[in-house]
């Protein structure tokens, strides 16, 4: 076999694979394992970016973070939120808004969660009066860490929103 086929092989079987199962409503689709989803080319180009990407700290930028698997927003993200829709109420700026997730999970799920994270910072800044044309919102998923590791300091730092002004 090439390489591409076994490595594709080696994925489809899940070796290796350390993904969390997302919690579901229905126990029985929470019992079955969900497939890690083949991966292509450009999959893995994006892979060996971010695994090259030098450790970030807070000083490129406003962040806010999140629990494990959840995009509500956080009780300390609220002061930094608050703020920062002071200083949208008083200038013409934008912002843009990153979700970002740690490593766990299948790449589907991590971008579908960094959006909603996204999107929940959003809502917070649009009730706050930040006109919604003035936010948009994209999700990176797992593809952006902040903080290189494998464990749980480093996933903590992952699970954010970068808020950055445009």
């Amino acid at each position: 076999m090439n390489r591409k086929a076994v490595t594709l092989a080696a994925l489809l079987l899940g070796f290796g694979c350390s993904h969390a199962t997302p919690k579901s409503d229905s126990p029985a689709i929470a019992a079955a394992p969900r497939p890690a989803p083949a991966r292509g080319v450009a999959d893995h180009a994006n892979e060996n970016i971010a695994a090259q990407a030098p450790n970030r700290d807070d000083s490129d930028g406003n962040a806010i973070y999140f629990d494990f698997d959840s995009a509500n927003i956080r009780e300390d993200a609220r002061p930094t939120l608050q703020q920062l829709g002071k200083e949208l109420a008083h200038a013409k700026k934008s912002i843009r808004i990153e979700g970002n997730c740690d490593e766990r999970g299948t790449t589907e799920y991590n971008i579908a969660l960094g959006d909603k994270r996204a999107r929940e910072a959003k809502s917070y800044l649009e009730r706050l009066g930040v006109p919604g044309k003035r936010i948009s919102v994209v999700s990176y998923g797992s593809e952006r860490p902040k903080y290189q590791g494998h464990d749980e300091t480093a996933y903590a730092k992952n699970r954010r929103d970068d808020l950055v002004m445009k």
